[in-house]
């Protein structure tokens, strides 16, 4: 009845001639404020109109949809992907800054104890403001940026010095989650080592694997681990969000690193209990990185706040989408996805206090069997991914008097072990390797605190890195803790 009204007093907007529309999923719009700048540092100069030149054309005739434009259109958010791509319809916006000299300077942050960190410990350090050499003052920082007209959903910026080459991959949330920047990278690795362009995996234009999620089923569902708050539980949740800022407002984002020798030395003394036990159960390296992290982090805690964790699920490899438009048959996702395509699944809350003197191998197994649990119960996720899809309600992480911490991991993703040695230009006469030695993401949105959330972004030949994000003041009690190394 309410469209019948609306559609008396409003002229819906027609679709664009010049464009192709795909309307966005719930899936995408989860995250739409969130605007993140994916960097990466390689040891090498690289050539930037190649990488510029090379990225667009695998954008045009592979990713289509990366080039797209953000439309909200008649109150729904759509991809508007270019008929054609021209220098007035670019692909992608990229700009460049060429130094013609080695990065470290008196006047540059150091990068040097992250590129050649060998400590056989785990550390902690504060990101080092680079940001700058990621992403241009020209670069959208706002969902409403984004939708101004004839704006390329993603923007690449690159700082050349002779000894490095910094790069950044800017877009609103809405575009990409983790793994979908994953794949783009691959893709464009395997173009500039010389792969033909055919051979490589693309993305149709038109899939929208999560058509069949967008209505509601019967007896409906919220999504799992999250709580819909009304009234004075919603107005304690907001008042006590706000006044935990209050008490610690800056917020700091830190580097974690932790060596894998010292990780599969804790996997290995967990599964060497386990044995002794006669347990047929098992614990995968990054079920002991994360139990190893909470345990950690929150070791100076001694207050029984309900701590409730959520870790993120990639779908992609699901049985969960119809094979082909309109049948029954479920099959995972049956190419390249760059769109978003994760949900979280959530632990039992547990008192903070009881992670300091809980062993390690408890926590590991913990996580182990939640996630073994969820991924085999496919109609729970299906339930999951429409409550998440049907965008009819606003959801908290926790309810008042708790608190929460939200976890990806991107190890499966390899962004480690790019290589970029395709598009090395020589130094000195000699062109060496073009390795990627470090990968980080800076997120930002309106008046939006990242505190509890972290990510595990690639792991190199000796350790695995995490960005984690807290208020200052909880850094500090962390540092005094004792329990881990900040440099």
């Amino acid at each position: 009845m309410f469209s019948r009204l609306r559609s008396l007093f409003f002229t819906p907007t027609p679709p664009p001639n010049d464009a192709r529309v795909v309307p966005c999923s719930g899936v995408d719009l989860a995250g739409r404020d969130v605007v993140v700048t994916t960097g990466f540092i390689i040891d090498a100069r690289l050539d930037v109109k190649k990488l510029e030149e090379t990225f667009s054309l695998l954008v045009e005739q592979k990713f289509p949809r990366a080039g797209a434009r953000l439309a909200l259109r008649n109150g729904t958010y759509e991809f508007h992907v270019p008929n054609t791509f021209d220098a007035q319809t670019p692909a992608v916006a990229f700009t460049a800054a060429d130094h013609c000299e080695p990065y470290a300077s008196s006047t540059r942050p150091p990068v040097s104890h992250l590129l050649n960190a060998s400590s056989s410990e785990p550390w902690i350090c504060s990101s080092p403001l680079i940001q700058p050499f990621f992403r241009s003052s020209s670069c959208p920082a706002s969902l409403k940026d984004f939708l101004v007209p004839n704006t390329p959903l993603i923007h690449v910026h690159v700082a050349v010095f002779d000894d490095l080459t910094f790069f950044g991959i800017t877009s609103t949330h809405l575009m990409f989650d983790a793994i979908g920047i994953s794949t783009l990278m691959h893709a464009w690795q395997r173009l500039l080592a010389g792969d033909a362009l055919e051979d490589i995996p693309g993305m149709p234009w038109d899939i929208e694997p999560f058509t069949s999620y967008t209505k509601p089923a019967p007896g409906y569902m919220l999504h799992r681990g999250w709580y819909d708050l009304v009234g004075f539980t919603k107005f304690s949740f907001i008042v006590r969000f706000i006044w935990k800022i209050i008490r610690d407002q800056k917020e700091e984002h830190k580097v974690v690193r932790i060596p894998k020798a010292y990780l599969e030395d804790r996997k290995r003394e967990v599964m060497e209990e386990l044995s002794a036990e006669e347990s047929k159960e098992w614990v995968g390296s990054s079920d002991v990185l994360m139990a190893w992290w909470f345990k950690t982090s929150y070791f100076d805690r001694t207050d029984p706040t309900p701590l409730h964790i959520h870790l993120t699920v990639n779908l992609r490899g699901m049985p969960l989408f119809p094979r082909l438009p309109g049948s029954t048959e479920l099959a995972p996702i049956s190419s390249p996805f760059i769109n978003n395509a994760v949900v979280s699944l959530s632990l039992p809350p547990m008192p903070v206090n009881t992670l300091r003197s809980m062993s390690l191998r408890n926590i590991a197994l913990i996580i182990r069997r939640v996630i073994t649990i969820y991924k085999n119960d496919l109609d729970g996720i299906a339930a999951d991914v429409r409550s998440v899809c049907a965008q009819n309600m606003q959801v908290f992480p926790h309810p008042p008097g708790a608190e929460y911490s939200l976890q990806s991991n991107l190890r499966s993703g390899g962004l480690g072990k790019l290589d970029f040695s395709g598009a090395a230009t020589p130094v000195g006469g000699k062109t060496g390797a073009a390795r990627v030695r470090y990968v980080t993401a800076f997120p930002q949105g309106p008046g939006m605190p990242f505190r509890g959330t972290g990510m595990v972004l690639f792991e190199d030949e000796k350790a695995v890195w995490m960005n984690q994000t807290r208020g200052a003041k909880e850094w500090e009690r962390l540092r005094k803790a004792g329990t881990l190394e900040f440099l």
